[in-house]
């Protein structure tokens, strides 16, 4: 087996795919206090795809709605802008790299992403902290291991079996064999993809979150919502050992062991709804 280089990873995350234009409209829009629904539905609604992708998200059991939600207009004013936003992220992540030729489990590890969102929004505003930045850095903290799995498939199982094999994290395992992990190669792709700046740090520091500088306490967030979906069984299966509480993100962010697992018991209740989300995603979903 041939180890790929730093170098030839950090210029082959080049021939990933970008985010569709469509999203960086949607998030200004989100973003702009003084836009509308009709200006955020517009946007969508110019994506036909995006548009019946966030309908039947909205429709899914996920919500939970009585009645159908018709138009994306109507979606906008039932559930928000930001809960829009976050539903649009999720869908063009999703569509953007949810398929895999590789035997990797991309459907878990959406799973797990979803998972990790939720439990740092919970977290967010449990702190009572700023949530700018938050579900997306959630959502797209391990999109490293999809990068590297699209790039270097075979590399990536053999790193994913030897943490299997000898109990350890996988980032460790991948450090072995392509010299960086996937939390930095997910700060590069984010940066391909113009990610927020704080987002991009949150992604590439979750396993490192004290080297984080320009927003300490979102990186550390994201550190421990990603140590709880495990406990909540929404854990990552490349790992070859659930990661511990992070007891130094937990003195950042002056929480207790206690409040932080008050988090897992609303994780295992959403399992359903998150399988239905993720459900909803999956090519050919009715």
């Amino acid at each position: 087996m041939t180890v790929p280089n730093v170098r030839d990873a950090v210029l082959r995350i080049r021939d990933l795919p970008t985010l569709p234009s469509v999203l960086g409209k949607i998030l200004a829009t989100a973003a702009d206090p003084d836009a509308s629904a009709l200006d955020l539905g517009k946007h969508i609604s110019a994506d036909q795809s995006l548009s019946a992708t966030l309908l039947k998200l909205v429709n899914s059991a996920y919500y939970g709605f009585y009645r159908q939600i018709a138009s994306v207009s109507q979606a906008i004013v039932m559930l928000g802008f930001l809960e829009v936003r976050n539903l649009t992220l999720t869908a063009t992540a999703f569509r953007t790299l949810g398929q895999s030729t590789s035997d990797y489990d991309r459907v878990q590890l959406w799973r797990h992403s979803l998972g990790t969102a939720m439990a740092a929004e919970r977290l967010a505003k449990l702190l009572k902290m700023e949530t700018e930045g938050v579900f997306e850095s959630g959502l797209l903290h391990d999109i490293g291991k999809v990068a590297l799995d699209m790039l270097y498939p075979e590399e990536f199982r053999q790193a994913a079996h030897r943490a299997h094999a000898e109990g350890r994290p996988v980032h460790e395992t991948e450090r072995q064999i392509f010299g960086v992990d996937h939390a930095e190669i997910g700060g590069i792709l984010g940066e391909h993809w113009n990610l927020p700046p704080a987002v991009v740090e949150a992604i590439c520091c979750h396993h490192a979150p004290e080297q984080a500088t320009l927003n300490p306490a979102l990186a550390h967030l994201i550190a421990l919502a990603d140590a709880l979906t495990y406990q909540a069984d929404l854990g990552e299966l490349s790992n070859g050992i659930p990661p511990e509480l992070p007891e130094k993100s937990l003195q950042q962010l002056r929480l207790t062991a206690g409040q932080a697992l008050e988090i897992v018991e609303v994780l295992k209740k959403s399992q359903e709804k998150i399988d239905e989300f993720v459900g909803a995603l999956r090519p050919g979903a009715k």
